[in-house]
């Protein structure tokens, strides 16, 4: 039944299968529950979409698809397209936000639309490539990140407009009456207007005040947060995923944005203890303990995406979109829900515990940090760029045996 509705779906008229899309087909029908793949050949909005692309009404392309909704019934089908590899590979957060560019940059002004892509392309855009160099890809959270940028230069751009001014001869009560309604949005408007007016195109005079540095770093205390982890180590009732995202988090600092961005390729054989793998977050190898280690060795054995597909997905930790990681977010809530209510107080309190042990710049190189925040946790810590090396003169001249 599943077999005649593919052949069904996947024919063009003429009786003529779409060769095309036979490696799409072939992967539907391999799927576990037919209950599911006649569902959404027949019902889903999917199975609509792939009929249109058999049809001619929809062109097999990632331009067409960028031209529709981008709906989860898009966005899976373009997924298992990639997977299949009828369509080529791309960096897809990176196209969302260029597709973000374009619609945001949309305004009736000449002059306004001039500036946001001249911001969007020279500010914006190479930092999302910056990412790309460094990570490999760029990350939903830094997607996000850089347009909430350009949707605030946008409302900024027509705020100004509304009250018949414009970017170029704005004066600053204008600008203080949009900062006074919008308070949460003041560093984006304040790097807009300096950028503008390093370009020339807002006056120079204008003046809206840096947020003050209000970073939280309250801790998880360090029993409670070693007893977890070694809760998590030990504890088969939970997860495999959870388990060795729980201990990354709780006891190297890792952020779950950086978790969920992690390759099985990621994962390192140590050259001379078979105990012992690695992970390559930062720029040296980060070494596991040896029961953590055979956690994640389990995690690359057995991690099955929550997909259908029978596809490979290069993540760690898969997702349920084909070829994609779960989300940061949806992580963060899991580790919540297993005693790790803020993932924020866990890294900060592992952060500060291996920069009382490890000097700042080895943390930094270890954990992928930038070198400014290890340097200011060693600082929070009561540390300067000369206690380390004073620290271990005085160690090693107080006992004579191996540390």
């Amino acid at each position: 039944m599943v077999q005649i509705r593919i052949e069904e779906t996947f024919t063009a008229p003429g009786n003529r299968l779409d060769t095309r899309l036979i490696p799409l087909a072939e992967e539907l029908a391999r799927y576990d529950n037919p209950h599911t793949v006649l569902d959404y050949l027949r019902q889903k909005a999917g199975g609509k979409l792939i009929r249109k692309m058999v049809t001619g009404e929809l062109d097999c392309s990632h331009e067409a698809f960028d031209a529709l909704p981008q709906t989860n019934s898009v966005t899976h089908l373009r997924n298992l397209l990639v997977l299949t590899e009828v369509l080529p590979a791309r960096d897809e957060q990176l196209a969302q936000f260029q597709m973000d560019i374009r619609r945001l940059t949309n305004v009736s002004d000449n002059d306004d639309r001039l500036a946001l892509v001249r911001y969007a392309r020279w500010q914006l855009l190479p930092m999302a490539h910056r990412q790309i160099h460094q990570r490999g890809s760029l990350t939903t959270d830094t997607r996000t990140y850089l347009t909430n940028h350009l949707r605030v230069a946008r409302q900024l751009c027509l705020h100004l407009r509304g009250h018949r001014s414009s970017l170029g001869t704005c004066l600053q009560p204008l600008v203080d009456r949009w900062v006074a309604a919008h308070r949460v949005r003041q560093g984006e408007v304040r790097r807009f207007l300096t950028w503008a007016a390093a370009h020339q195109l807002a006056p120079k005079h204008l003046a809206v005040s840096a947020l003050a540095n209000c970073e939280d770093r309250s801790i998880m205390s360090d029993r409670d947060r070693v007893v977890l982890a070694h809760r998590l180590e030990t504890d088969e009732s939970v997860t495999l995923p959870v388990r060795v995202s729980g201990c990354l988090v709780l006891q190297y600092g890792q952020h779950c944005t950086r978790l969920v961005a992690l390759k099985a390729d990621d994962v390192l054989d140590h050259p001379s203890d078979p105990a012992v793998c690695g992970l390559k977050v930062g720029r040296d190898p980060l070494w596991l303990r040896p029961r953590l280690s055979a956690l994640v060795r389990r995690l690359v054995d057995d991690r099955r995406p929550i997909a259908a597909t029978h596809l490979p997905n290069p993540y760690l930790f898969p997702g349920r979109r084909p070829g994609q990681p779960i989300s940061a977010s949806t992580l963060a809530r899991r580790l919540a829900a297993h005693g790790i209510p803020a993932a924020r107080l866990a890294r900060n309190g592992a952060i500060l515990a291996m920069v009382d042990n490890i000097h700042w710049k080895l943390v930094a190189d270890l954990l992928g940090l930038a070198d400014q925040t290890a340097y200011q946790w060693h600082h929070i810590n009561g540390g300067d760029r000369a206690s380390y090396v004073a620290s271990r003169l005085k160690k090693h001249s107080a006992s004579a045996s191996p540390e």
